[in-house]
């Protein structure tokens, strides 16, 4: 009997995780994630055109990109851990703040697609370099040293990104709106706090790449 009731209650479960998956909307999800979609889209186009593009890219233009993006192995190997901690919370706080700053304009809903693509475009860069220069070392380097991080980062960014753009939009309406509570109706309490849970999670992914150069970098022989 209590094999029945297990085998009816599992049917169950199984028919309710069915329904639901005949419930799921293209047109809800749209709605809802649209913004972050278009965003991951645009990262993906800039992570390949960074990636395409490397062979074309001077020297010069290579070590300019350094702050932000691993394109000089040899100089950041050198760093200390602190360093290196420093460099990738820097890098990210840039884009953090980019983001922040845009999302008080009304035309930052037109720069944010350039900027998100310019994170992947140096994402793409750094993979093209490592495996240019050091073949399938730099490609296990990227994947193990400096891929988790970036991904965190993303993750957090995608957020910021989001508001930003949702921000600029409501500011744009501000211009073409004889109301002028518009941007009342955002809670900006909201908004600061969620790009603060982005700052930490920028904190949290330089730890994670001071963590892994800390204990990977040196077992890579370049």
């Amino acid at each position: 009997m209590r094999g029945i009731v297990f085998s009816l209650k599992n049917r169950e479960h199984r028919l309710h995780r069915f329904s639901r998956l005949r419930d799921f909307s293209l047109k809800r999800f749209m709605s809802l994630y649209s913004v972050r979609a278009f965003f991951f889209l645009m990262f993906f186009v800039g992570v390949i055109f960074g990636a395409s593009s490397f062979d074309a890219t001077s020297t010069d233009f290579l070590s300019q990109l350094d702050f932000l993006f691993v394109t000089n192995l040899s100089n950041r190997l050198s760093l200390s851990a602190f360093d290196v901690f420093c460099s990738s919370f820097a890098s990210d706080f840039l884009f953090v703040f980019s983001c922040f700053l845009l999302s008080f304009t009304a035309w930052g809903m037109f720069a944010l697609p350039a900027l998100c693509a310019f994170k992947g475009y140096g994402l793409g860069i750094t993979a093209a370099y490592l495996m240019s220069e050091h073949s399938l070392s730099g490609l296990g380097f990227f994947v193990l040293v400096i891929l988790p991080g970036a991904v965190l980062f993303f993750m957090a960014f995608i957020v910021s990104l989001n508001e930003a753009f949702t921000h600029s939009v409501d500011l744009l309406k501000l211009y073409f709106s004889s109301k002028t509570d518009v941007l009342l109706h955002r809670n900006i309490k909201t908004f600061f706090v969620r790009f603060f849970i982005v700052l930490i999670f920028a904190v949290f992914s330089a730890i994670v790449d001071m963590i892994l150069w800390s204990l990977f970098a040196n077992m890579f022989n370049f």
